[in-house]
């Protein structure tokens, strides 16, 4: 599902003065005294076959790699991914239990969940930000709608009569939507679906108007002349997409968002811990034969420090809670 940022964050960790010693040893060794060949449970918190699940098994023999233990990959689905965080932040901060979050069960799930069973700052450690994928807008081949101009000439005419499809209400794509509609003015109707295929099958029948959705999940429906994209979703191009433009470019100034994915420990883990981690996934995310497999779901690599991800997760919880209050979004 979907993050959301606006300016692409600069802080760099001070350097912690790990010795080399302390480099060289096993993760959950340093961690607590245990031994070093413990596996390690990368919780994955929606079903295998994903883009999170896809991303977390091209991630978890590189770190094992790194890191000299075992990494698994656990699938822990359930309640729109927050049954699979709960289980990382009910975790013991080891070293022994990560999580990858997403933009629904991490950063939107604060204003969607009323009884939501964790914190979604205090009850985890970020490491560092994984991967981001774009989003992008679609209308369906036979729309007479061929630029970003040309769709909001029609919305501001037509004045809320035209329809926006979603994988479902409080999605990823419904709040990137949401998003587009405040940054640009124009009123649209929401037309929820139960998932992502059925919708974008919808708009190439041309029963909906338009859709904001994952490059991944898209792509095949535009080469294969169904869906016709607008802009994408983020501040750079995307490069399974070189020619069509940023929404920025296309008449939408400062306009960022994407599904990104980030690494994190449960809450209490040390920072030291948090450091080491992140070189790991740093040393990781920098191999041209990852970067390639991000590359063909249609993500991009954003390797940083954990003080950058906090920072991106303070700042995105409270953008997608302004969009959630003020579109009353709610879930289906």
């Amino acid at each position: 599902m979907t993050s959301l940022n606006r300016r692409r964050l600069c802080v760099h960790l001070p350097a912690l003065g790990l010795g080399g010693l302390l480099l060289q040893q096993p993760l959950a060794l340093r961690a607590q005294g245990s031994t070093g060949d413990r596996p390690i449970k990368l919780i994955v918190p929606f079903p295998p076959g994903g883009n999170v699940d896809l991303s977390a098994r091209i991630l978890a023999p590189e770190l094992a790699r790194e890191l000299g233990q075992p990494v698994m990959v656990d699938n822990k689905a359930g309640a729109g991914g927050t049954l699979g965080l709960d289980a990382v932040a009910k975790a013991a901060p080891d070293g022994l239990t990560l999580g990858i979050a997403s933009p629904i069960n991490h950063l939107a799930a604060p204003s969607l969940y009323p009884r939501l069973p964790y914190d979604p700052v205090k009850d985890f450690t970020p490491v560092g930000l994984i991967a981001s994928v774009p989003m992008v807008l679609v209308v369906g081949a036979g729309s007479p709608v061929r630029s970003v101009a040309e769709l909001l000439a029609l919305a501001r005419s037509r004045k809320g009569a035209m329809t926006m499809a979603s994988a479902g209400g409080g999605s990823g794509n419904h709040i990137v939507g949401e998003l587009f509609q405040d940054a640009t003015g124009v009123q649209l109707t929401h037309v929820p679906y139960k998932g992502s295929a059925p919708a974008n099958t919808d708009l190439a029948g041309g029963h909906v108007d338009l859709h904001v959705d994952q490059l991944s999940s898209v792509l095949p429906l535009i080469h294969g002349g169904r869906l016709r994209p607008l802009a994408v979703t983020t501040a750079r191009r995307a490069a399974l997409l070189p020619e069509v433009p940023t929404l920025a470019e296309a008449g939408v100034p400062g306009f960022d968002a994407s599904t990104t994915l980030g690494l994190v420990l449960p809450g209490q883990a040390t920072p030291e811990l948090a450091a080491r981690l992140n070189q790991a996934l740093g040393r990781v995310l920098a191999r041209p034969a990852v970067k390639e497999q991000f590359a063909r779901l249609g993500a991009e690599v954003r390797p940083g420090s954990p003080t950058d991800y906090a920072a991106f997760i303070r700042s995105e919880i409270a953008r997608t809670a302004r969009i959630v209050r003020s579109a009353r979004i709610t879930l289906d």
